[in-house]
């Protein structure tokens, strides 16, 4: 077995490890895994690529430290969290417009969109009802959080509909998979703490950082601004 693949396996177990620690609310598994599961996953992408796309690996590092705030409690570092996810988040939305490339689109590819931006309005405006409710001295900031979010996967998406590309594919996959996490964490922590939502939150907040690091091996270069 090669090394990036035992790598791998490992953030895989660390991955399952997380997962049941944030599920049974085990504080001592949950600590473990984040500590070590996204620097394990930085490894394994040292291993694969020949060359690394570093604001991927600055974007990791962002929701890493998100991450390790999040330990504490939101209520108790809801600046750093906010700061550091928005970092991630805005080199994500750099890489996205920067390779957004233009495309003929097919008649059922704009049906498509049409269909996938509606369900966007839909699940934002959903949701956006819930603030004033259960965060009401965070209402302009969870607005913008939840719009920051949503708007990602609908250029994400986009990009991949029109480019069709592998790389765009995976990105799509983490946007998609940030936006679960994410509404689910929000749901867990101020509406409600049901089954799916306990399950939703640490499965694709695990599988959001590996579609990151695929979507970074198989990337293609951007032209339009150094670095990207």
């Amino acid at each position: 077995m090669k090394t990036s693949q035992k790598v791998l396996v490992l953030f895989i177990l660390l991955g399952i490890l997380f997962m049941v620690g944030s599920i049974f609310d085990i504080d001592l598994l949950e600590l473990v895994s984040t500590v070590f599961l996204i620097p394990v996953l930085i490894l394994y992408y040292r291993y694969k690529a020949k060359k690394w796309f570093l604001p991927m690996v600055i974007a990791l590092l962002f929701f890493y430290i998100r991450d390790l705030f999040m330990i504490n409690g939101f209520s108790n570092n809801a600046g750093p969290i906010l700061l550091f996810f928005g970092g991630g988040l805005l080199i994500l939305y750099i890489y996205a417009l920067t390779s957004f490339q233009k495309a003929t689109a097919h008649p059922v590819e704009i049906f498509s969109l049409i269909i996938m931006y509606g369900f966007l309005g839909f699940l934002f405006y959903t949701i956006a009802e819930l603030v004033p409710q259960v965060i009401p001295s965070y209402k302009v900031l969870t607005y913008i959080y939840l719009l920051v979010l949503t708007l990602l996967l609908a250029i994400t998406f986009t990009q991949y509909l029109l480019k069709s590309h592998y790389a765009s594919l995976w990105l799509m996959l983490a946007s998609a998979s940030l936006l679960v996490s994410e509404f689910s964490l929000f749901f867990r922590l101020y509406v409600i703490s049901d089954i799916s939502v306990t399950i939703f939150y640490p499965f694709f907040h695990v599988i959001a950082f590996y579609a990151m690091v695929e979507h970074a091996l198989h990337r293609r270069r951007s032209r339009n601004l150094p670095g990207f």
